[in-house]
C-alpha cells in the first residue's frame, strides 16, 4: 500500500511564487491527513549524486529534482508532486495500488505526479539510469532530456505497457499499468487547454521551469496559434523537411 506521504522538491532557495503556492493550497484542501515532505538541500545531500550536483551547480534545479523525486519515492514510498500540480480530488482510492502512473502524452509518462510503494522495482531501474550518468556532457553541454521521455523509454524497454481505465485492477509484474492523461495531467502541454473529466485527480499546469528561453518562446508561440494551427504548422515543416531530404 502506498503511504499517505506527499514528496515535493524546491532547491533554489527562492521564495515560492504565488501561482505555485495556490496549487499547493489545493493539496492541503483535498489531502488534509497526508504528510508533506519538502526535499531541499537540508534533506538531500547533493554530493551523493553526480547528476544532482552538476545540475544544481548549473542552476538547472528541475533536472536535479528529477533524480531526487525518484530517490524519495523509492526509499520512502508515497506520492511525488511538482509544485505546479493542482489536486482536484483525494488520492485515497488509489493507495491500495502498488504504484500510480499516468501518461502525459503518447510517448511521455507523467513525471510531475506519480506514486509507489517503498522499494518499487521499476523505480530502482529508473534510478540506475541516473546513477551512471553525468548532467554535464563531454562537449560541455547539458543532458536536458525530459524525465517523461526517460520514463517512457525505460518502462517500454522493461515492461509491457497497458492502459489503466479503472482504480481496482489486477496487477501483473511483467506489465506496467498507466492511467490515460485525463487522470493525472488533464492539460495539454502544447496548447495549454485544460480538460477535466470525471476521472481527473490532478491538473499539471506545466510551469516549465526547466525549459530554455528558446523552448519557452516556441511553446508560447504554439499555444498562441491554437491546436489545429500548431498541428498544421508541424505537418508543413515535416513536408518541407522530407522534400529537402529528397533533393539532397
Amino acid at each position: 500500500m502506498i503511504p499517505k506521504v506527499i514528496h515535493y522538491c524546491w532547491l533554489s532557495g527562492d521564495p515560492i511564487p504565488e501561482k505555485l503556492q495556490r496549487c499547493m493550497d489545493s493539496w492541503k484542501k483535498f489531502l488534509p491527513d497526508y504528510e508533506f515532505v519538502l526535499w531541499d538541500l537540508e534533506r538531500f545531500d547533493i554530493k551523493t549524486s553526480q547528476w544532482v550536483k552538476e545540475a544544481f551547480e548549473a542552476q538547472k534545479y528541475a533536472f536535479a529534482a528529477d533524480y531526487i523525486r525518484l530517490y524519495a519515492v523509492y526509499n520512502y514510498g508515497g506520492i511525488y508532486m511538482d509544485m505546479d500540480v493542482e489536486v482536484v480530488r483525494p488520492f485515497d482510492d488509489l493507495l491500495a495500488s502498488p504504484y500510480i502512473l499516468g501518461l502525459e502524452s503518447e510517448k511521455g509518462v507523467e513525471a510531475g505526479v506519480f506514486g509507489a510503494e517503498r522499494y518499487s522495482l521499476f523505480l530502482k531501474k529508473i534510478l540506475s539510469y541516473y546513477e551512471r550518468r553525468s548532467f554535464l556532457k563531454e562537449d560541455g553541454t547539458f543532458d536536458m532530456r525530459p524525465l517523461p521521455s526517460v520514463l517512457f523509454e525505460i518502462l517500454t524497454d522493461n515492461y509491457v505497457l497497458r492502459e489503466r481505465n479503472s482504480v481496482g485492477i489486477p496487477f501483473d509484474s511483467s506489465m506496467m499499468y498507466l492511467f490515460p492523461s485525463d487522470y493525472l495531467t488533464a492539460k495539454s502541454y502544447l496548447n495549454g487547454k485544460i480538460e477535466v473529466t470525471k476521472h481527473t485527480y490532478t491538473i499539471h499546469h506545466f510551469a516549465g521551469s526547466w525549459l530554455t528561453r528558446g523552448r519557452r518562446v516556441r511553446v508560447a508561440f504554439l499555444r498562441l496559434l491554437g491546436e489545429s494551427n500548431a498541428n498544421l504548422l508541424v505537418r508543413i515543416k515535416m513536408s518541407i523537411f522530407k522534400k529537402l531530404r529528397i533533393i539532397r
